[in-house]
């Protein structure tokens, strides 16, 4: 071998060995590569919610038997595509539940356990009415769940807000439980003050859901001045409208729509009713799906984050339907995640930064933005 063979060989050999191996590409947030199929799944479920709870149960009796047939078949699609959503949702919330190790381990083992029993509990609702049981069992283990995911999204700024409305859609739902089981004790029993200590409870279901509303507005308000604003603002006109065409539908002149709100809608306050709550217990209903699509729809921000807050807010904290509760439950799971992810929090801050500094008409420094 050539003395000139035999130093190319050690400088490429001498070459390989000291030099640093090239950069890759970054690791993607796996909040940030769920965050299309959140937003999918968040318009998915305000789409299924009109039409399960309003368009479909409304138009018996307000329409055609073509028209029923119609949004019936629409609905009960939707319905199966919304659940294939989710439980994609919560099998991946539980896998990167499961990897992470930024989360506690309790509230890990509630997540993954709590969502692995509401998908099966809700799988053979999906063609039937689930028994009583069955729907109280699945409501209390996402109510579990919800907790779980508030318990941790409040220790970060980002997902402080969701973890607000998370908690109290936890509590809306325990409460409705109660509610429920003493009202079906004192139909037994003939108690009429326990059925009043059951209308207690209702009435504080409908306050706790009020109250997550009302911290998913704050919210809302704070993203954006037309986004979140208007749209907050949009959402809560269109519902009070909605109301008011569920109390007119009961005369004999109304018109179509409020004929066919009012069939829907008549029965939302639920047994037992609360007190003097009736029609803020008919409002809710409008205003979860109105105000979830308008968090669904934000621009400009975490695609995950705002897809999340939708979810809770159509789940409504009843989670005796199964759709509901896999929402409740899927919205918890990424919580929890959308708090462990830093990446997700330092792009949720920045965002909102330059939607405040564009809203307020400045113009941010070269010297300000960094590299």
């Amino acid at each position: 071998m050539t003395p000139e063979r035999d130093a190319s060989g050690d400088q490429g050999r001498l070459g390989r060995g000291s030099a640093s191996p090239a950069p890759g590409p970054a690791p993607v947030s796996p909040l940030i590569a769920a965050g299309w199929l959140l937003r999918v799944a968040s318009f998915s479920a305000v789409a299924a919610g009109v039409m399960g709870l309003i368009v479909a149960p409304g138009v018996r009796g307000n329409a055609s038997e073509r028209a029923v047939v119609g949004t019936e078949w629409t609905s009960a699609a939707l319905a199966y595509f919304l659940d294939g959503l989710l439980v994609a949702l919560l099998l991946w919330g539980a896998l990167e539940l499961v990897r992470t190790r930024a989360i506690g381990v309790l509230p890990r083992v509630a997540l993954v356990t709590a969502g692995a029993a509401v998908v099966a509990m809700t799988s053979p609702g999906l063609r039937d009415r689930l028994p009583v049981p069955l729907s109280l069992l699945v409501a209390a283990a996402a109510a579990v769940a919800a907790i779980a995911g508030g318990y941790v999204s409040v220790r970060a700024l980002h997902t402080r807000a969701l973890g607000g409305v998370l908690f109290a859609l936890a509590f809306a739902a325990v409460a409705r439980l109660a509610a429920w089981e003493l009202a079906t004790a004192a139909g037994e029993r003939g108690s009429v003050q326990l059925f009043a200590t059951s209308r207690i409870f209702a009435t504080a279901g409908v306050l706790l859901e009020a109250s997550a509303q009302m911290v998913a507005i704050t919210w809302l308000t704070a993203r954006s001045r037309a986004a979140g604003q208007l749209g907050s603002t949009a959402a809560l006109i269109a519902a009070f409208v909605a109301t008011w065409g569920v109390a007119r539908g009961v005369h004999s002149g109304a018109s179509p729509w409020q004929a066919i709100l009012h069939t829907a809608l008549a029965d939302a306050p639920g047994v037992p009713p609360p007190y003097g709550l009736d029609a803020v217990a008919t409002f809710l209903v409008p205003a979860s799906l109105l105000l979830a699509f308008v968090s669904a729809a934000q621009p400009k921000q975490v695609a995950a984050i705002v897809a999340t807050v939708a979810l809770a807010l159509v789940s409504r904290g009843a989670f005796d339907a199964p759709l509901r509760a896999l929402c409740a439950v899927a919205a918890a799971q990424w919580a929890a995640l959308a708090c462990a992810d830093e990446r997700a929090m330092w792009r949720t801050l920045i965002d909102g930064r330059k939607a405040r500094l564009a809203e307020e008409g400045v113009v941010e420094s070269p010297a300000r933005r960094g590299p």
